[in-house]
């Protein structure tokens, strides 16, 4: 499911307008990544929570040219699921 779908989704179970509930994804979007920049950790009962993470760095091959690269260490917002969202 991509994003349009997602919002379009939304917005027949809310029975809002589809700008409306695109406005609010995208705003929860900036306010998880505004709070876990700042290292803290965003958690909803029941659903989840959305943590910041780092990646090291990793060696990897490139399939079509057969040659090796190195990926740059990142920082990825992370979720980890728990209760009837968590994987068994």
């Amino acid at each position: 499911m991509n994003k349009q779908e997602f919002v379009a989704l939304l917005a027949k179970r809310t029975e809002m307008s589809k700008s409306k509930c695109d406005l609010f994804l995208s705003t929860f979007k900036d306010a998880v990544f505004e709070v876990c920049n700042k290292g803290g950790e965003v958690v909803l009962r029941d659903f989840g929570k959305f943590s910041m993470k780092e990646r090291k760095a990793r060696k990897y091959l490139n399939p079509q040219t057969k040659r090796y690269y190195m990926a740059s260490p990142r920082r990825i917002i992370a979720f980890k699921g728990f209760g009837k969202f968590a994987k068994n």
